[in-house]
């Protein structure tokens, strides 16, 4: 007897959120579409053919200011059609619903998430598996941060794992150079739990580690609703 595959609840919107706060009045949502659009299509990597990459349903919201940045989809993620919904990001996603806000309960609510590399690396041979991204795969990809970040316009970006805070890094040079003003970037470990040694170096236990983010989230959410809160007094 074929065992039922497990599926997620159904998404309260697909595509991008109707929320648009304070932040979103430099965004042009058709830039963004069309640059989502070339990743779609891209196969400039023969390392990782088939391709398998998230549809634009999976990206989350644009209207908040806020970019969350991974390494690469894993396997389990790319086939439930949602990011962090592996083993790693069920601990993020955890980690902001024990914030318990109302309006923001799920990643999708509060961030445009990407990734360094925009398809699944897997092992030669293991499809199911994943690998850490290869050097050329995030230099082929390294234009699309790029491009994420100019349409974007992010005030915070949320790295997680070393290749993501590495590119982050990069693409900001690439947009911003020298002298000017950049976004805050808030680095935190890779969350998977093949990675504890390296989580146990700057936090005193996992729980710790889960508590930073959820401190983190809940920070987020407060300033975006002060920025809100202003928005809405000019307003009037």
């Amino acid at each position: 007897m074929a065992r039922a595959k497990r599926r997620f609840p159904a998404r309260r919107h697909i595509g991008f959120s109707t929320v648009r706060p304070a932040s979103s009045s430099r965004l042009s949502p058709l830039k963004l579409r069309s640059l989502q659009n070339v990743i779609a299509f891209c196969t400039a990597c023969p390392s990782l053919k088939p391709w398998r990459r998230f549809g634009s349903q999976a990206y989350g919201t644009p209207f908040t200011g806020y970019l969350l940045v991974g390494e690469a989809p894993g396997y389990v993620s790319w086939r439930q059609r949602r990011r962090f919904t592996g083993p790693a990001g069920m601990l993020v996603r955890h980690a902001l619903a024990q914030v318990a806000h109302p309006r923001y309960r799920d990643l999708e609510d509060l961030f445009y998430m990407t990734d360094v590399v925009k398809c699944h690396p897997s092992p030669p041979g293991n499809p199911a598996s994943n690998r850490a991204p290869k050097r050329a795969e995030v230099e082929a990809c390294a234009q699309y941060l790029v491009g994420e970040i100019r349409v974007l316009v992010p005030s915070v970006i949320v790295t997680f794992g070393k290749a993501a805070a590495e590119g982050v890094a990069r693409a900001l040079d690439s947009v911003f150079g020298s002298g000017f003003p950049r976004p805050r970037v808030l680095q935190f470990p890779h969350p998977s739990p093949r990675n504890q040694r390296a989580i146990l170096k700057q936090y005193r236990s996992m729980r710790a580690f889960a508590q930073a983010l959820t401190d983190a989230f809940r920070n987020l959410i407060a300033e975006l609703e002060a920025r809100e809160s202003v928005k809405r007094a000019n307003d009037k």
